[in-house]
């Protein structure tokens, strides 16, 4: 293999995982030169029951490794260990009981052994110091994904369990120390591309921690796409909402390059309530110059400061995603649909019909509701996904339910774009919300 080009050599070990590059490298001189670059992966993840931001800041002090990481995810997502149990023992209740018995005797072994490991390496707020070097000595960092909701564990029982909103636990003090620590290493780096799972919402009503963020403005402003799911499970008095949301609005601001935003609500506590939010409080007029693609799931809002909003950039916007999946269960319904406390969608629609020459796509999801209308007004939807996320087809068998009845989007987006009549599904039974 010394004869072929070191352009094929770096091709066939991208097709490797590390393991097969380690021992690739050890046959010549010159595959282990060439192999040197792919020991370590471009998206380097950390969990918090790991030892990895040590690794990180040994391996961005390696003046030959640190330009292989080009993203890094963050995972601190914790297991709510009690609902864990109960879920996993009924996941797996058509087991054999011996069976059963073992699998899930052998999962919450190595679940202990985890817990002991990340007594021993401590929260990442106390790791501040290495975690910005590291951070700042990582030239080509691009990428920065923060989450709090995805299983970090290689155990099949609890990757399941995860799948069960109530068995992820979040420690919200801890976790807003954790996120300005991020934030504040960020400060360092020049990002594209930032997101947060299951951001608390509180972390913002704090002036600190504003000011912290704050700080962080030139990364934001750098930035072409922003993804933050907001956890407000906690925000309920007046006072610290509108802190927390003002805090949030200027974080959006700071992000004005941005050409793909999305913005998730989600309560823990209630899974099914709809957050309300006043866009006019959030961002009044502003306008993001570059926004192409925008997504809004899980609120309660206004159909003239929504269309505002959207209209606003429909000189720029190709891509709208309204509604998501929100806090379902895998056999359950989308519920993270919008609800509107005033106005209409049909009024909404046919508002937003033939003002937006750059539209290609729209997707709706979840729940959808005209709260001052009657739930027989046929303005009421449930729509089920057609694409994912990054807009590629999910297959058209659905796993609901017969007797749960949902719509899809796609009439809708033909509305939008092409013109024509409302959607006739628009027309028939409305679909109130559960």
């Amino acid at each position: 293999m010394d004869s072929l080009p070191v352009e094929l050599l770096r091709l066939v070990y991208q097709h490797c995982d590390v393991d097969s590059v380690r021992n690739l490298r050890l046959v010549t001189t010159t595959l282990a030169q060439v192999g040197y670059d792919y020991l370590i992966l471009p998206h380097f993840t950390a969990l918090a029951w790991r030892d990895d931001v040590k690794r990180l800041h040994s391996i961005s002090s390696h003046q030959r490794l640190r330009h292989t990481v080009q993203a890094v995810t963050v995972n601190l997502s914790e297991v709510d260990e009690y609902n864990a149990q109960h879920a996993s023992y009924f996941q797996h209740y058509l087991q054999d009981p011996e069976e059963q018995s073992a699998v899930l005797a052998e999962a919450w072994l190595q679940y202990a052994d985890i817990v002991k490991s990340r007594d021993e390496v401590g929260p990442l707020h106390e790791q501040a110091t290495a975690l910005s070097e590291a951070f700042g000595r990582l030239p080509n960092l691009q990428e920065l994904e923060v989450t709090f909701a995805r299983c970090p564990f290689d155990i099949e029982v609890l990757k399941d369990a995860f799948k069960v909103p109530s068995c992820r636990k979040m420690d919200y003090t801890r976790a807003c120390k954790d996120l300005t620590t991020i934030v504040s290493a960020m400060q360092r780096t020049e990002l594209t591309s930032f997101s947060v799972e299951r951001l608390p919402l509180e972390v913002f009503r704090g002036p600190a921690d504003r000011k912290l963020w704050a700080d962080s403005r030139d990364v934001f402003a750098g930035l072409s796409r922003l993804e933050l799911t907001i956890d407000c499970s906690n925000v309920n008095l007046p006072a610290t909402k509108f802190k927390a949301i003002h805090g949030l609005g200027n974080i959006l601001r700071f992000s004005g390059n941005v050409s793909h935003l999305t913005l998730r609500f989600q309560n823990y506590n209630s899974r099914q309530t709809k957050f309300l939010l006043w866009l006019e409080e959030l961002v009044g007029d502003f306008v993001f110059q570059n926004l192409t693609d925008f997504t809004l799931e899980g609120v309660l809002c206004d159909e003239a400061e929504l269309r505002g909003f959207i209209l606003r950039h429909s000189a720029t916007l190709e891509r709208l995603r309204l509604g998501g999946r929100g806090l379902a269960k895998s056999f359950e319904r989308s519920m993270g649909g919008i609800h509107l406390c005033r106005g209409s969608f049909r009024s909404l629609f046919a508002s937003l019909r033939g003002r937006m020459p750059r539209l290609q796509r729209v997707h709706l999801e979840g729940d959808f509701q005209c709260e001052t209308l009657e739930a027989n007004s046929n303005e009421n939807y449930r729509f089920h996904a057609i694409t994912d996320d990054d807009w590629s087809p999910l297959p058209a068998k659905t796993r609901l339910p017969a007797n749960q009845q949902t719509i899809d989007g796609s009439e809708f987006e033909r509305f939008l774009i092409e013109g024509g009549n409302y959607p006739a599904a628009a027309r028939g039974p409305g679909i109130s919300a559960a």
